[in-house]
């Protein structure tokens, strides 16, 4: 990343941010608990808007959520019980104030194709929590 830029997204992308679950945003919360990798599902570049899904890395699978095959989380540098949750995410316009800079930038890894082409299938009608 070069300074006073950003990196450019793409679908597919991990993130590390603060993620807002509905259940959060419902009692009162406008801000996660703790930082945690997402996935970047939709990312509209004229307008900035960006939508992120959680990812689970404690072997916890949450209602909703679909487990990342190991191969495909070893090959982005993801706990190997990880999984996404696809049935709501976070909107919000790029670069938020919950992404939380690596040293190299935003950007930790990014899903296989085949994926990520999946949970985007399955995330079709996740619900949104507004992030701005």
């Amino acid at each position: 990343m070069t300074p006073g830029t950003i990196d450019q997204l793409r679908i597919g992308h991990i993130l590390n941010f603060v993620y807002l679950f509905r259940e959060e945003a419902a009692a009162g919360r406008d801000e996660g608990v703790k930082e945690r990798p997402v996935i970047v599902l939709d990312a509209h570049i004229p307008t900035n808007r960006v939508h992120v899904l959680a990812v689970t890395t404690k072997g916890d699978p949450l209602k909703g959520s679909v487990p990342i095959p190991h191969e495909v989380a070893r090959a982005c540098g993801l706990s190997l019980n990880s999984s996404v949750v696809v049935s709501e995410f976070n909107a919000f316009r790029w670069p938020g104030y919950d992404i939380r800079p690596l040293a190299t930038g935003y950007i930790m890894g990014r899903l296989t194709p085949g994926f990520t082409a999946k949970i985007r299938a399955l995330a079709a009608n996740a619900e949104p929590v507004e992030r701005d």
